[in-house]
């Protein structure tokens, strides 16, 4: 297997062309740890030169290569936030269309992005479409996304909770204070709810207990996890305790995904749902236009 690092689309263009004539099979990379998708190539191609960004006018625009970490610090220099937690490239981000916690107030990279360049085999293509798509059809290569005003202060409260008729009543009030992040997890061994909420505003919330920050999400494995599409947050997250009862389970309130934890696929039976592992069942019929000469692992 043979690793690339071009430095601009042009080059990006020209390895792809070359591979769909040899007939070989490529693998896209970047720095960060989130690939979840296995893919056997002949050549990965690595975005790690493709590494500027620019903050301007409340944006962000940088290549795919850029470092998160990196553009979040320097917004903060600015007085401003990068609505994301990730601490991996900004193709990652795109690719993987990355919830976190502060997706409740600002949305996945799908709802913040405003343009996405992507090389394929017809060229270069200026679509949104893109994101989330794990590099089925195509390169990522350079975004422009929205930035915000950032907080002066930010708190959050955290509960425990195992009665579901509270747990409804919790969230519905947690969610008409207008949070900017509200994570709740479900752990199948305790049967309990955990429940973590971020404010702008310092507020009375009894049997909460407080601190400064906001919740992080933190996997320690992609096994046995699905993700299963919702439509009504409250009522979505209870059925599915209730049907697959999953060791773990946790949702972003405001995001139309939760994320389970079962030993057993078949339980799943019944939901919209697809492996952790792979991308939304959508971009593999986007893969046939796409990727028409199925270049792209």
């Amino acid at each position: 297997m043979i690793e690339v690092k071009p430095a601009d689309e042009k080059e990006i263009y020209q390895i792809i062309t070359d591979a769909k004539l040899s007939r070989q099979k490529i693998g896209i990379i970047g720095f960060g740890k989130h690939l979840r998708r296995e893919f056997k190539c002949d050549i990965t191609l690595s975005t790690i030169n493709l590494n500027n960004f620019e903050i301007k006018d409340n944006k962000v625009i940088a290549d795919s290569g850029a470092d998160v970490q990196k553009i979040r610090e320097e917004a903060i220099q600015k007085n401003l936030l990068f609505p994301s937690i990730y601490d991996g490239s900004v193709g990652g981000l795109l690719a993987l269309n990355e919830i976190s916690s502060l997706s409740t107030a600002f949305g996945t990279p799908w709802d913040f992005t405003e343009w996405v360049d992507f090389i394929t085999t017809f060229g270069k293509i200026r679509w949104r479409i893109v994101i989330g798509s794990q590099g089925l059809f195509g390169v990522i290569t350079k975004a422009t996304m929205k930035l915000y005003e950032r907080p002066k202060k930010v708190y959050i409260y955290e509960k425990e909770i195992d009665d579901k008729k509270e747990f409804k009543f919790q969230i519905r009030k947690l969610a008409t204070l207008k949070p900017l992040a509200l994570l709740v997890e479900y752990d199948g061994n305790k049967k309990s709810f955990k429940i973590h909420a971020s404010y702008t505003y310092e507020y009375e919330l009894e049997g909460y207990t407080k601190d400064e920050g906001v919740p992080i999400i933190s996997e320690v494995s992609d096994k046995n996890s699905y993700v299963i599409e919702i439509y009504d947050f409250i009522e979505d997250f209870l059925n599915i305790v209730d049907k697959v009862s999953p060791y773990y389970m946790y949702g972003i309130y405001g995001v139309n995904v939760v994320k389970v934890y079962v030993t057993d696929e078949t339980l799943l039976k019944g939901f919209n749902y697809y492996s952790r592992n792979d991308a939304h069942p959508l971009f593999y019929k986007l893969k046939r236009i796409f990727d028409f000469y199925n270049i792209f692992a």
